[in-house]
């Protein structure tokens, strides 16, 4: 993590919102879920405000992500596809998130090795 996004303003507006996108999720809704006024991520995307601390952890905790990966630009936000399956494979137990992934990658492997006739 460099320490020029930290300080940078335009940097945690511009992510703010490139990860409420990925989720197809308004400032509006942002706002309200977190429980600030309606136009609290409004006013940081806007520039006329930035978050607090407290409140750049909530608004991790929002997304599932750790403050490390906010500030990690290099990493692509997830689509909501991908955060709705991740919430759903983190409530399978063990053994189902385990016959999971054996089983997406035999269905990897079985398309990159299609049968030859």
């Amino acid at each position: 993590m460099k320490k020029e996004k930290i300080s940078n303003p335009k940097f945690v507006q511009e992510r703010i919102t490139e990860l409420r996108l990925a989720r197809d999720i308004s400032e509006y809704k942002l706002s309200k879920d977190l429980g600030y006024s309606k136009g609290y991520i409004q006013s940081i995307s806007s520039g006329k405000t930035l978050p607090s601390v407290a409140a750049l952890y909530e608004i991790c905790d929002y997304f599932e992500i750790t403050p490390r990966e906010f500030f990690d630009d290099e990493s692509l936000p997830d689509s909501k596809l991908i955060h709705n399956l991740m919430t759903e494979i983190r409530r399978l137990s063990t053994d189902d998130q385990y016959y999971l992934y054996h089983y997406l990658l035999a269905r990897k492997n079985k398309k990159s090795n299609p049968p030859k006739h």
